[in-house]
């Protein structure tokens, strides 16, 4: 029978872990597929290789491993090829296939506008602060730096830029220093984060200061991606080409049903 491991980061945050679960469960019980198991790389039970051990007690003999992991990162190179590779000696008779991080795509920029448009019609003079977790993996600048062209390719700002939560620089400080400086005088900042948590909670702080200690700015802080429907297509192409089913399609379906 097929299995789908859905694989999500899992976080301190008892918000974020409800979301990530929502998230989840929409596609469980959307996505014709008899065993369906939801894991978590930290933090939160079950853990990925409780994940596989369920599916395989369920009565699985092909495990499509999906992650909710943004971009091609340590998780994603490193972690999760470490915990298949493992399963497989574990499981020698058990098939496991692996979907790649969302990356870069038209879709993951549609979810950003659609982020943006939460707040209306994008004011004159306007800029856009992406905020992404950031990773000691270099390749991620240049990930996004793409995700920031496609942008530019859809929407007219007078600056697009993206700052880091961790580990890579501009900070989120520096970033909205640098917004400031710029003069726009409507900053829209987006969480590039599929749910909510610490991190989440760290940048309502940081941004709620800065409004405070700016007040000639508007400051419009926009919901984290994962709540976008533009995701949701996405998802069931990911989750199709990961299985080999057909049958998977969105549909007239969307996330927030």
């Amino acid at each position: 029978m097929q299995a789908i491991l859905y694989v999500a980061h899992g976080t301190r945050s008892q918000a974020g872990v409800t979301e990530a679960k929502n998230f989840i469960s929409y596609y469980m019980k959307h996505v014709p597929v008899p065993i369906q198991v939801m894991s978590f790389i930290d933090f939160v039970f079950p853990a990925v290789h409780e994940g596989i051990d369920l599916c395989v007690a369920k009565g699985a003999k092909n495990i499509a491993i999906v992650p909710l992991l943004l971009l091609e990162a340590g998780h994603a190179k490193n972690d999760l090829p470490k915990m298949i590779k493992e399963a497989k000696k574990k499981y020698p008779h058990i098939t496991f296939t692996y979907s790649p991080p969302f990356g870069v795509h038209d879709y993951m920029v549609d979810a950003i506008i659609d982020r943006l448009q939460e707040h209306g019609p994008m004011k004159q003079d306007a800029s856009i602060l992406l905020i992404a977790r950031g990773s000691s993996d270099v390749s991620i600048l240049k990930d996004l730096q793409h995700i920031i062209e496609k942008l530019k390719a859809k929407i007219y700002v007078r600056k697009i830029s993206v700052c880091y939560l961790a580990a890579q620089t501009p900070t989120l400080q520096v970033g909205l220093d640098q917004h400031i400086t710029y003069g726009a005088k409507h900053i829209y900042v987006v969480p590039y984060l599929l749910f909510t948590g610490l991190l989440m909670q760290h940048i309502e702080k940081t941004v709620d200061v800065m409004q405070r200690e700016n007040q000639a700015y508007d400051v419009h802080l926009c919901t984290q991606i994962g709540k976008s429907e533009a995701i949701t297509p996405y998802m069931y192409e990911r989750i199709q080409q990961v299985t080999k089913d057909r049958s998977i399609s969105d549909g007239v379906l969307s996330y927030m049903d």
